[in-house]
């Protein structure tokens, strides 16, 4: 099966997914990849947590969280998966990385596009692990989507490009 591509809430107040959310106009704070696992053969959930980058099943991952969205890309992205998972895996989350998407937001709202101040390539949060799998795999060679986009603009690209 083809890696998905999830969106989704937490089930129970988070005061970072409720600024995201606010901050952004997003329907969804977290973005993460789904793919299918033949060796455990269940769907697993790989992740920018607020533990670090990691692997979890798909069922205990909806045990807390509401999945708002799933899409499967126009092409495959399994290679990109394989990339961000050899980078990513087990490094912590990018808070820092966070943090400065406050100064990415502020300059969409005047109209301007500002880098992420506090960017760190060795760790890396939700959306813009999607968009690394993305940039990384054939298909999507000449992606216009910023490494610092949110969940909505994520979903956003998926619902209004690619139609899913």
């Amino acid at each position: 099966m083809a890696t998905r591509i999830g969106f989704s809430t937490p089930r129970k107040f988070n005061p970072v997914s409720w600024l995201v959310r606010k901050f952004t106009g997003s329907r969804a704070s977290h973005a993460f990849f789904i793919f299918w696992d033949v060796d455990f053969e269940m769907d697993l959930v790989m992740e920018a947590h607020e533990f670090g980058f990691r692997l979890i099943p798909l069922d205990h991952f909806s045990r807390r969280n509401k999945i708002v969205r799933l899409v499967i890309p126009k092409y495959a992205i399994d290679a990109g998966l394989k990339v961000v998972a050899n980078r990513y895996l087990g490094s912590r989350y990018d808070y820092a990385g966070l943090i400065g998407m406050l100064v990415v937001q502020a300059g969409r709202w005047v109209h301007k596009k500002w880098k992420n101040p506090f960017r760190n390539a060795k760790y890396v949060f939700c959306s813009e692990s999607i968009i690394i799998a993305m940039k990384e795999s054939p298909g999507y060679e000449g992606l216009d989507l910023d490494n610092n986009s949110d969940p909505q603009a994520l979903l956003n690209y998926f619902e209004d490009v690619e139609g899913v």
